[in-house]
């Protein structure tokens, strides 16, 4: 299984564990020998994701109690997604992605960029100044900021177009070619940015 261990300073790591549960909600999280950084630099305040790939992918948000040497985490689960079908993938907000689409097929065209509202590793929703049809095929290039800081390739169908203005539409599509760890990446964005959306609120109020 793949977990993403949070390091201070809102960093994210990914490893591969064995689990071992203990006391339901209670599993030990066992890694290489001296695989985890040290101690002090794991962020035991934020959640720790779990990915299980069992024919469906589930994702186990947890929390860490204790951090026993490099190599096991004691953690406690405190909720259980399971991504059965496209409408109970975890959703968040794409504002901070940066994305470039282009159809498929050899009149594709040129590539042409696209504004994220909220994605999931199901599908997204994005602000386009093409008119694109229902059921064409796209190519989009989703460059993830920090703490993920990757760039993912998917395919996708597009499902909806809705004009929202002249020359400007919201297009839902659904990502065919999803595999387990591009949508590990993508829980990682949305659950860093709802912390950091949360953060930001406490902030303000404080303000």
């Amino acid at each position: 299984m793949a977990v993403n261990v949070p390091i201070r300073g809102g960093e994210v790591q990914k490893y591969s564990a064995t689990a071992l549960v203990t006391d339901p909600p209670e599993v030990e999280l066992y890694f290489d020998p001296n695989a985890l950084p040290d101690a002090g630099r794991i962020d035991t305040e934020a959640d720790c994701l779990v990915f299980i790939e069992t024919g469906e992918i589930v994702t186990l948000i947890s929390s860490i109690e204790e951090v026993s040497g490099r190599d096991l985490l004691h953690i406690t689960v405190h909720n259980v997604i399971q991504h059965v079908e496209k409408r109970e993938f975890f959703r968040g907000p794409a504002g901070r992605l940066s994305l470039s689409c282009r159809r498929k097929g050899p009149s594709g065209g040129k590539p042409f960029a696209a504004k994220g509202v909220n994605i999931s590793c199901g599908g997204m929703l994005m602000m386009v100044h093409q008119h694109l049809q229902k059921k064409e095929k796209l190519s989009i290039e989703i460059r993830v900021p920090e703490p993920v800081g990757k760039t993912l390739e998917t395919d996708a169908v597009v499902l909806r177009v809705n004009q929202v203005r002249k020359g400007t539409f919201s297009v839902a599509v659904r990502f065919t070619n999803m595999d387990s760890e591009t949508c590990d990446d993508i829980m990682a964005f949305c659950f860093a940015e709802q912390r950091r959306m949360l953060r930001e609120q406490v902030l303000t109020r404080d303000l």
